[in-house]
């Protein structure tokens, strides 16, 4: 799994507040938390990292010691791959959302992090609550019956091998939708769950709801199972295709009170 935490942030109030769930999720496997920055000139290290030991104080005390670092490029996204693959066993926990100088840190580079890394990112949503992120609980993993959304699923099994969490496959179903008299609406997922506990040895719970707007439906969900995570599939396009193909993975992040874990599969760099 992972055993170092790398946090990219910039002055925004916004990106911050994923250091405290980071930081907590790091101490959970006796790992290391790296908090980063990223700008273009050498000459503005020094001012950065004084900035960034200010807000670390205001957020004092963390459960683990904190690593600060000033990265130089011109590509903040490269920036942050490169430094997440010189650490082994590294995940990126980010916000979604900044304000600042830097707001394209937390915004639309996150689709630019997904394409640079391979492995998941924990994306940290305007309303995920600040005591979120325990590495055990509930994990939500929505499904639509498609390789791409069963992408994740080795993902979410592996977390729940090494922190005991337990995973909620959950499939949205069009109210319009019309199930053979012969199927219950729950068997596609029912049929994965099943599977995946018995590849597993843990437990593997399974839910069908009947809804036009998958996303709401599947942070509601989230929100009355007290999950810790969602774990999603994004496409990782650009431009229209990534507003359409992507927009419900988006729309979880920005509704979800938890972290929610995204993984985009390597096959779909563009």
């Amino acid at each position: 799994m992972f055993q170092h935490v790398v946090v990219p942030v910039d002055d925004s109030e916004a990106a911050w507040r994923a250091v405290p769930i980071a930081a907590r999720m790091a101490a959970a496997v006796d790992g290391a938390l790296d908090v980063v920055t990223v700008v273009d000139r050498v000459e503005a290290i020094e001012n950065e990292r004084s900035s960034m030991r200010t807000e670390l104080e205001r957020l004092a005390p963390l459960p683990v010691d904190v690593h600060v670092d000033v990265l130089v490029h011109d590509s903040i996204a490269s920036a942050i791959a490169g430094h997440v693959e010189s650490r082994n066993g590294a995940i990126v926990v980010m916000s979604s959302h900044g304000h600042g100088r830097s707001a394209s840190v937390l915004g639309s580079t996150t689709d630019d992090v997904l394409r640079e890394l391979y492995g998941p990112v924990v994306v940290i949503g305007p309303h995920a609550s600040d005591d979120s992120g325990a590495l055990g609980g509930h994990y939500v993993v929505p499904l639509d019956g498609s390789d791409l959304a069963e992408s994740i699923l080795p993902i979410v099994s592996a977390w729940a091998v090494e922190f005991g969490g337990t995973p909620w496959l959950v499939e949205v179903i069009e109210p319009a939708a019309q199930t053979p008299s012969d199927m219950q609406d729950s068997a596609y997922v029912g049929r994965r769950a099943r599977e995946m506990q018995r590849q597993s040895g843990h437990e593997v719970q399974y839910e069908a709801v009947h809804h036009k707007h998958p996303a709401e439906t599947i942070t509601d969900f989230a929100d009355k199972q007290q999950a810790s995570f969602v774990f999603a599939t994004t496409h990782g396009r650009t431009g229209m295709a990534r507003l359409r193909s992507g927009s419900v993975a988006a729309d979880i992040v920005r509704r979800a009170g938890c972290p929610v874990v995204l993984h985009r599969p390597p096959h779909l760099v563009e």
